[in-house]
């Protein structure tokens, strides 16, 4: 009996003292500082770092509280210059099956143009999903590595 409460101490010794690893579910972005009705939920892009001159894969989800309608913007802005904006829905929403409007929850993938071969290492980037009437609905932040092949 002794010997199986010493194996049971030992066990959840060692499992509390293991660190628990949460998934970032931004992948190392975070909320813009401000207001933003819609919250980006989940981010994520693949390959993760990015590689100049590949393919790759973005996902993003999220709760929309306001509706994002057929003629909203999604803007990628780059070390602070805007440098793709495009429909969400036709970049997201429709190459991912759905139809726009979107309300409440959602979660897209999309496979944008691949990226220049000749390219910086790391960028800061921000994203924004804004409405036509130019309201920001949502805003993501965070660096984004690239590396060549």
């Amino acid at each position: 009996m002794n010997i199986l409460f010493i194996v049971f101490l030992i066990l959840v010794t060692f499992v509390s003292s293991t660190p628990i690893r949460r998934q970032d579910a931004l992948s190392g972005f975070r909320p813009c500082q401000g207001d933003f009705p819609n919250e980006i939920t989940l981010f994520s892009f693949t390959p993760n770092p990015l590689v100049g001159g590949q393919e790759f894969t973005v996902r993003i989800g999220g709760k929309a509280t306001i509706t994002i309608e057929s003629s909203t913007l999604y803007r990628l802005t780059v070390n602070k210059e805007v440098i793709y904006e495009t429909s969400f829905c036709k970049e997201f929403v429709i190459s991912s099956g759905f139809t726009c409007p979107v309300n409440d929850n959602f979660d897209f993938t999309a496979k944008p143009h691949p990226i220049s071969k000749h390219t910086q290492v790391e960028y800061d980037v921000k994203i924004t999903i804004t409405n036509p009437d130019g309201k920001d609905l949502s805003c993501i932040e965070g660096k984004v590595s690239i590396t060549h092949p």
